[in-house]
């Protein structure tokens, strides 16, 4: 659910930092300078970076088969960043004891993004002069947002493991392909599952709605996606600043037009001031919380209070991956969608007989879901085996079971839980097939 980012303007005259990672997750720094970078890479592969995967690759491997990773491995983000990089690492490594993408060693190149679509878009520059087909990230949606378009130019495929921002539903389309996609779902499930719970008459059944939104590009485009939802009518539009110091007239321009209903699109972490603001007012209507705010303590004007939040379904793939990168565990959100992100591209690519960005962006559907073969984490060689049998292929990530519409991305489970007598009960699980047709509406 990753969206905010930190400033830029910090970061303008600063460069990238490009981490070599060989086939076994092993890195070094080297300089922003394609001379050397390139001269690193190829003096890498030729002899030190592979020396782990010898005897695993036929006599006629070609040229690597180029991959990159496009994370926060420093700044605010580097925990979720570096567990991301390590995932992907780990995909790497499953690969090539495999033998490889097409009989050819997998490299894996990392760029450090710190969050920043400035530093992020330099970066992509050293990834692309070096020959990548595709790569994992961005983290954050505003990274993601500025990199699709460069990625669809180039013919490289982006698949990011947590950019959640309904406007990448549509990014990085060129010469009627897709080349942006990503193994989490989008925010407008959580609109649809918002506005679901606003309008139903079993929950708020609100004719009358207020949108409060924390400030940025997240809050922004998921409140539009919710309002664009509602069958209530939207009657105020409230965005606030999560770092002033007071919230007492933004809890009164909220409910200024008296609504039946508060909708609540915020990060945890940020939301505290301003609900704190709402229960100490003499305001009172039930809110719809989008995901993650029923944590920890909950406070007494919390009761009768809503929330919609993806159901986390632990896969067999990921308890096989925490035990590959048990040296990091517990894993940091969405490193298992980051490891289901490399695999799938070298999955797309073997299936496809070719490792490109096209090919890739044409298959990734094909072998993400449907009725194939299913493969899952670790399994690369039975990808192979399948493949060259001519079977189709059904990948069950770690992160889930990653079935891919024709937007590139998944659709998941939604949980409808509600505060009653101080503690949060479930009351409703929105399956798959309540997104697929169109929330019941």
């Amino acid at each position: 659910m990753l969206d905010d980012t930190s400033n830029d303007t910090a970061y303008d005259n600063r460069r990238p930092k490009i981490i070599y990672g060989s086939c076994f997750g092993e890195s070094v720094t080297v300089r922003h300078d394609r001379r050397t970078f390139l001269r690193t890479a190829a003096g890498a592969v030729g002899l030190g970076s592979l020396s782990g995967c010898v005897g695993t690759f036929g006599t006629e491997s070609g040229e690597p088969v180029r991959f990159g990773a496009m994370l926060p491995v420093s700044g605010s983000l580097e925990q979720v960043g570096t567990h991301g990089k390590r995932a992907a690492e780990q995909a790497v490594e499953d690969i090539n004891r495999a033998g490889g993408v097409l009989g050819r060693p997998v490299e894996l190149t990392t760029v450090d993004t710190e969050g920043s679509p400035s530093v992020a878009t330099d970066g992509y520059a050293s990834l692309a002069d070096a020959g990548v087909v595709g790569f994992v990230g961005g983290l954050v949606s505003d990274v993601s947002l500025a990199l699709a378009p460069k990625a669809a130019d180039d013919a490289v495929m982006e698949l990011s493991p947590a950019s959640t921002n309904p406007r990448l539903s549509d990014a990085g389309r060129a010469d009627g392909r897709k080349f942006f996609g990503r193994t989490v779902p989008s925010d407008s499930l959580q609109a649809t599952a918002m506005a679901k719970i606003l309008d139903a008459s079993q929950y708020a059944d609100a004719d009358r709605v207020a949108l409060l939104t924390v400030d940025g590009a997240f809050g922004s485009d998921l409140g539009t996606a919710l309002g664009d939802q509602l069958d209530a009518e939207v009657v105020t539009e409230v965005s606030y600043d999560p770092s002033a110091e007071a919230f007492g007239g933004v809890i009164d321009e909220v409910f200024a037009d008296s609504p039946d209903a508060v909708g609540f699109v915020s990060v945890p972490g940020q939301e505290r001031g301003v609900l704190d603001a709402y229960g100490a007012s003499d305001h009172e209507a039930p809110w719809v919380f989008s995901a993650g705010l029923f944590d920890g303590e909950i406070p007494p004007y919390y009761e009768g209070f809503y929330s919609a939040s993806l159901s986390s379904v632990r896969t067999d793939g990921y308890f096989h991956l925490t035990q590959r990168l048990s040296d990091i565990a517990p894993l940091q959100p969405y490193a298992a969608n980051a490891y289901d992100a490399l695999f799938l591209m070298a999955t797309a690519a073997e299936y496809a007989g070719e490792a490109s960005g096209p090919a890739i962006a044409d298959a990734l559907q094909t072998v993400s879901g449907g009725t194939g073969h299913t493969v899952s984490v670790g399994e690369f060689d039975r990808v192979r085996t399948l493949v060259d049998a001519g079977r189709e292929l059904n990948y069950q990530g770690a992160s889930s079971g990653v079935d891919l519409t024709e937007a590139l991305e998944p659709l998941s489970s939604y949980l409808v839980e509600r505060v009653g007598n101080g503690s949060v009960e479930q009351v409703e699980l929105l399956q798959r097939q309540f997104f697929e047709s169109g929330g019941g509406q």
